[in-house]
């Protein structure tokens, strides 16, 4: 988390944008006010200021991590997991970049591994080929193959904030910016969407988006007594990163994502949990519980599709959540993440959903 004094220069930072002063904002011609006929126009202000910021103005959380390319990719997953991160940029012996490991891979990854152990124990596996660009190979020697098929963008520290946020509104979870040293390859920090979004999350309040125009719909759901390893491989087949699990009568009762491939690594201490056959309910209880035998879930980050997008973004930022769930009488009906915020406010796609509060 951003110390005190950290988020305070933030807020001061933020305040500075040209089109974004206090007397601007009451103006009558203010993007802002103009976006109740016009939806562009708002897209157009909050593009407006993110042009006046640069890369290098993006504070330095922490110093970049990486991969080695020599990792094997079991070790290289593990790590993500244990640094509680989604991705990292790998680099070579020639201290060269050469791609991106993302947890997102980690997911089809590990089906391969419980379908090879369980076929080596006679029974039959049951994973689902997940196509070409996440498939690994299981006698992939380290991870420069997967790491290749996901590139680590860079950019210039003068380059404007529009651009990274561009970069990361179209699949990337991270992306770097130069100007470090050599041994860091090059890289003065790494920029996550949680980042760019917490430096620019002041500047929303004067946005007034529902949730419904920003989110994606419908929820990929799965029942609560669906076995963990289907969940891993509809992640990993359809390629997205978190699913509603949902009970009997539909309402949803916790939240699977990526990250959860920590249980059946292990990290913090705690042993790995192969068995994937077990129930939802039962696999997922562990994130909190800690055992087998406690039914306590997780906390579930919900919202509603009237609900102001600058409220739930802030939700977002307070807790470091990645997504939230939008739901209707406790059913899921879509889910609002950090991508769709990006993709709504800098890229260039259809209004035809927006709706203006």
């Amino acid at each position: 988390p951003a110390s005190r004094s950290a988020s305070h220069s933030q807020r001061e930072s933020l305040s500075s944008f040209p089109l974004s002063s206090r007397t601007a904002a009451r103006a009558s011609d203010d993007p802002t006010h103009m976006a109740g006929k016009d939806p562009k126009a708002l897209r157009e202000h909050f593009q407006g200021l993110l042009s006046a910021k640069k890369a290098g103005d993006l504070p330095i959380e922490r110093e970049p991590l990486f991969i080695n390319a020599n990792t094997i990719p079991l070790d290289g997953f593990k790590f993500l997991a244990e640094k509680h991160i989604r991705a990292c940029p790998v680099i070579n012996d020639d201290l060269k970049i050469i791609g991106t490991l993302d947890l997102r891979d980690s997911c089809g990854f590990i089906c391969q591994l419980f379908v090879e152990a369980q076929q080596k124990e006679g029974k039959k596996g049951s994973f689902v080929s997940q196509g070409t660009r996440q498939k690994i190979a299981l006698e992939d020697m380290n991870v420069t193959g997967v790491a290749q098929k996901r590139q680590f963008t860079t950019f210039p520290p003068d380059t404007s904030l529009l651009e990274v946020a561009l970069a990361l509104a179209t699949g990337s979870h991270i992306v770097g910016i130069l100007g470090g040293p050599e041994s860091q390859g090059c890289l003065s920090r790494v920029v996550t969407q949680g980042i760019l979004l917490k430096f620019v999350a002041p500047e929303l309040e004067n946005l007034k988006i529902p949730v419904k125009a920003v989110m994606t719909s419908p929820a990929v759901s799965l029942k609560w007594n669906d076995p963990a390893l289907k969940g891993f491989e509809l992640m990993a087949t359809k390629g997205i990163s978190s699913i509603a699990i949902v009970e009997e009568t539909g309402q949803i009762i916790h939240n699977m994502s990526a990250s959860d491939v920590r249980l059946y690594f292990g990290v913090d201490g705690s042993e790995g949990d192969k068995d994937l056959t077990q129930e939802m309910e039962d696999y997922l209880a562990k994130k909190s519980a800690g055992n087998a035998k406690s039914k306590a879930r997780a906390p579930i980050s919900v919202c509603k599709e009237g609900d102001d997008l600058h409220n739930v973004v802030t939700k977002l930022v307070k807790t470091g959540y990645h997504r939230v769930w939008v739901v209707k009488d406790k059913k899921p009906v879509g889910v609002l993440s950090l991508t769709d915020v990006f993709k709504k406010l800098v890229t260039n796609e259809k209004d035809d959903n927006c709706c203006i509060l």
